[in-house]
């Protein structure tokens, strides 16, 4: 009986979320963040989690690309090492696209034209 608290205890920690856990949101943190990422930034044992979070991010976040790099080579054998990496184009950051904010203004324009004038 005296295992009792200290394995509540263990299985109240093992439920609660790691800070470097591998999940959608933080991938998503990470990348809208303007880091590129990759499965090898995690142990060996996490990248199934890994795959499955980087999936539903794909799905979730269109814009995230992947670009393929070389991480070793060997010109003797010609063996190329290549890694999948995972990057957030620059549309998907927040910032609001220049033609985009072009259109509306001229929108606006058009509107308060047809309106009756702009206020001087």
């Amino acid at each position: 009986m005296k295992n009792a608290p200290d394995r509540k205890k263990a299985i109240e920690s093992a439920l609660e979320p790691r800070p470097d856990s591998i999940t959608p949101d933080t991938l998503k943190a990470r990348l809208q963040a303007g880091e590129i990422i990759a499965a090898l930034d995690y142990p060996e044992a996490d990248r199934p989690l890994f795959w499955s979070a980087i999936t539903l991010v794909l799905d979730d976040l269109p814009r995230v690309r992947q670009v393929w790099r070389t991480i070793a080579e060997q010109h003797v054998d010609g063996i190329r090492t290549r890694q999948r990496m995972f990057r957030i184009c620059p549309r998907q950051r927040g910032v609001i696209d220049s033609t985009l904010a072009g259109w509306i203004v001229l929108a606006v324009t058009c509107a308060a034209l047809l309106a009756g004038g702009l206020p001087v």
